[in-house]
This record gives C-alpha cells, sequence and structure tokens, in this order.
C-alpha cells in the first residue's frame, strides 16, 4: 500500500546547529541548547493535539477533496457540494481564498486555523511549482485548472503533497516558537532584534530540517490514502484520526532527534 517503515531520521544539519547558525555565535552555547530544547518542546506539546482541532482537519480534508474534485466530471460542482467554492478555471488566489473561507468555517482555535491556512497555501504554491503549473495558474484563466492535482490523487502522488503540509506546517510553528524563546531569553534588544533577522536569512535551513522530519509522516500516508481516500471520500472521524497519529508521529521524531543531540 505504499507504506515504508523508518526508524530514526538522519537530518543534514541538527536543530541545536541550526539555532547555532541563527546565533551567530552572540550567545553562549548553554543559551543556543536552551533555546533550541524549549522551541522543539512547545512544538512538541503543540502536535500531540493539534490533529483533533477542527480548523487543523479541515485543512487537511480539503487537500483530499481537491484531488477527488480533480478527477470528477464537473470538480466545481462536486466541490460545492462539500461545502468549497471553486470555480473550475481556478487560478492560484482564488484557490488560496477558497482555503480561507472552508478552512475559516471550521475554526475552532484562531491559532492553529491560522497556522493551518498558511501552511496550506505555502504547500498549494510549492506544489505548483513542482507541476511548474504556478505561471498558468496565474495567468491563465482558461486552462483545466485541477489537472496539476490529478496527479496527487493517488497514493504516491498523495504522499508527496501532504509531506509539504506537514512540513510547512512544522516549518511555521518551528520559527514561531524560536523567535519566541529568543525573545524571553536574550536581554539585549538590538540581539533580539539580530536574532530575528537571522532567522529570515536561515529559513531554507528551517524549511529543510522540516521536510526531513516530515518523510516520518510520509511513509504511512500512502498507504492510508489507498485503503481510505483514493476511490470515496473518508469520514471526518478517519481524517481525525490520521491526523492524531501523524501528528504524533512528527512529535515522536522531534523527541527523538531532541535526545541525540
Amino acid at each position: 500500500m505504499g507504506h515504508e517503515r523508518v526508524g530514526y531520521l538522519p537530518k543534514s544539519e541538527r536543530w541545536k546547529t541550526i539555532v547555532q547558525l541563527i546565533s551567530r555565535f552572540s550567545l553562549e552555547n548553554d543559551e543556543v541548547s536552551a533555546i533550541a530544547t524549549e522551541t522543539t518542546r512547545n512544538v512538541r506539546n503543540k502536535f500531540r493535539n493539534i490533529g483533533d482541532d477542527a480548523g487543523v482537519v479541515s485543512a487537511f480534508k480539503f487537500l483530499v477533496l481537491i484531488t477527488h474534485a480533480s478527477k470528477n466530471e464537473n470538480p466545481s460542482e462536486f466541490l460545492k457540494s462539500k461545502g468549497v467554492l471553486l470555480s473550475n478555471e481556478f487560478n492560484i488566489f482564488e484557490l488560496a481564498k477558497s482555503i480561507h473561507e472552508y478552512v475559516g468555517s471550521h475554526q475552532e482555535s484562531k491559532e492553529y486555523s491560522t497556522f493551518a491556512v498558511q501552511s496550506m497555501i505555502d504547500t498549494i504554491s510549492l506544489w505548483s511549482q513542482q507541476s511548474q503549473l504556478q505561471q498558468e495558474l496565474i495567468f491563465d484563466f482558461n486552462k483545466d485548472s485541477f489537472s496539476t492535482w490529478r496527479k496527487a490523487a493517488n497514493g504516491s502522488g498523495f504522499c508527496e503533497l501532504s509531506r509539504l503540509f506537514y512540513s510547512n506546517f512544522t516549518s511555521r510553528y518551528l520559527k514561531y516558537f524560536l523567535e519566541r524563546e529568543a525573545s524571553s531569553k536574550i536581554q539585549s534588544l538590538s540581539s533580539r532584534e539580530q536574532f530575528s533577522k537571522n532567522i529570515e536569512s536561515h529559513i531554507n535551513n528551517i524549511s529543510k530540517h522540516s521536510f526531513e522530519t516530515a518523510k516520518i509522516a510520509q511513509s504511512f500516508t500512502a498507504g492510508w490514502y489507498n485503503l481510505h481516500a483514493k476511490d470515496s471520500m473518508p469520514s471526518d472521524e478517519k481524517l481525525r484520526g490520521f491526523l492524531a497519529f501523524a501528528f504524533k508521529k512528527l512529535s515522536s521524531e522531534i523527541l527523538r532527534e531532541e535526545s541525540n543531540e
């Protein structure tokens, strides 16, 4: 079913090393360790229950819905029947707006929903880039806008798409808590501002680290999609159960890496 068993995942750069690079040696090693540890601890704590949040579930459900719609004879009518408003000839801006509206209508936690929407927009942008269709989505209203999403309408394609979602979600939370922990632990205002600027210059390191972490969740997504979502829409209960499991695996992966520092 496409399930790939993976153990501990080596990272090209350890999280502590990335935090050290961001600090540019302006912090003592114990300060770097404290910020790195508190950041991952906060992310792990969030991920333990985040799969139960209605906004996060609806964001992930949107990914499943658009893959199903791409195979439908009338995609927009299919989506409309599921509460998603999107024309058959949409561009990437309309798609982003549709995500905002759909997730917003199922929102529980404003924080979780905000991160879910932002991560979804990151995901559709990256998927479009990888499919070499972003320019067409932006400028061409007469093409088959759903063609790029048919590439994700099977186990192997969907596990790649969902990995982008897990990765973007993790990256945004790491950045958020990294900035928060640095602000609480760095006394000098100028040092805090510099640290924040340095985060942006190393955002690719954070994104790559998150993408490598997300492999642990990708490894079993193909099997789940083929079994529960390939031919019909899974129930919300199945979606919640799957997301809860995926985020707990991500949380465990972050803990294992932290323990191996």
